[in-house]
C-alpha cells in the first residue's frame, strides 16, 4: 500500500465515526423533542386533585432526566467519537504538512472554517438544551415554592420543593463538569502530541494557507514549512 492509498484510508474511518456521532445527535434530538414534549403534556394534562404528586416537583423531574440524558448522549459523541475523528483529522494534517504531494483536503478544510471546524456549534447543540432545561428548573422552583410544589399530605409525606432543588444542584454539577471537560477536546492541545513544534504552530496559529500555497508551488519548493 503507497502512501496515497494509506492516505485515502484515513477518509474511511472518518466517515465510521462522523456516522456514529450522527447517530447519537439523532437520539439527543429524539431525547430533548421527548423531554420538552412531556413538559408541555404536563402543563397541559396535570389535575392537582387526582395526581398525589406535585407539577412543580414532576416538571424538575423531567428537566432533570432530560439535562443527565443530554450530557450522557454529549459524553458519547464529543469525549469518544469526536475525539476519534479529530485523531483521525490530526494524522491527515500532519501528513499534509510533511508531504507536499498529497492534496491538502483537511488543510483547505481547516481554512475555510477560518481554522475552527463544527466543534463549537455542536458544543451548542448540547449546551444550549442543557441551559434550557437547568432555567426551567430555577423558574418552576422560584415562581411556585407554593402553588407548584403544594401536596396532599395523605398521600406523600417529603417536602418536594427540597428534593426538587437538590435536583436543580444534580443539573448544575453535571452542567459543571460538562464545561470544565471543554477544553480537554481542543483539537489544538492535542497537536503537540505529535512534537513537531512546526506542525503545532501550524495548527494552534490557523496557518494552514502555507500547506495549501507549497502544495501549489513548484516542485522543486522547500518542504519545510516556514513560520
Amino acid at each position: 500500500m503507497n502512501k496515497f492509498e494509506r492516505y485515502w484510508k484515513l477518509s474511511e474511518m472518518e466517515e465510521r465515526y462522523n456516522v456514529s456521532s450522527a447517530g447519537v445527535r439523532t437520539l439527543a434530538s429524539a431525547w430533548l423533542l421527548a423531554s420538552l414534549g412531556a413538559i408541555g403534556w404536563l402543563f397541559s394534562s396535570y389535575d392537582h386533585v387526582t395526581w398525589p404528586l406535585p407539577l412543580g416537583f414532576l416538571i424538575v423531574v423531567v428537566t432533570t432526566l432530560g439535562c443527565i440524558g443530554m450530557i450522557t448522549l454529549w459524553v458519547m459523541d464529543q469525549l469518544v467519537f469526536y475525539r476519534l475523528l479529530t485523531s483521525v483529522f490530526l494524522v491527515g494534517l500532519k501528513i499534509e504538512k510533511d508531504d507536499r504531494e498529497i492534496p491538502p483536503l483537511r488543510s483547505m478544510m481547516m481554512k475555510t472554517l477560518e481554522g475552527l471546524g463544527t466543534h463549537q456549534w455542536e458544543r451548542l447543540f448540547y449546551l444550549a438544551p442543557v441551559a434550557v432545561f437547568i432555567l426551567i428548573s430555577v423558574v418552576v422552583l422560584i415562581g411556585g415554592a407554593d402553588r407548584l410544589f403544594s401536596v396532599d399530605r395523605r398521600y406523600f409525606s417529603l417536602n418536594t420543593y427540597f428534593v426538587g432543588i437538590g435536583l436543580v444542584i444534580v443539573q448544575l454539577a453535571a452542567a459543571g463538569w460538562m464545561i470544565a471537560k471543554l477544553p480537554s477536546m481542543s483539537i489544538e492541545a492535542r497537536a503537540s502530541y505529535f512534537e513537531d513544534q512546526d506542525f503545532t504552530d501550524l495548527v494552534t496559529g490557523s496557518r494552514f494557507d502555507m500547506v495549501i500555497a507549497r502544495f501549489r508551488s513548484k516542485p522543486d519548493a522547500g518542504k519545510r514549512i516556514e513560520g
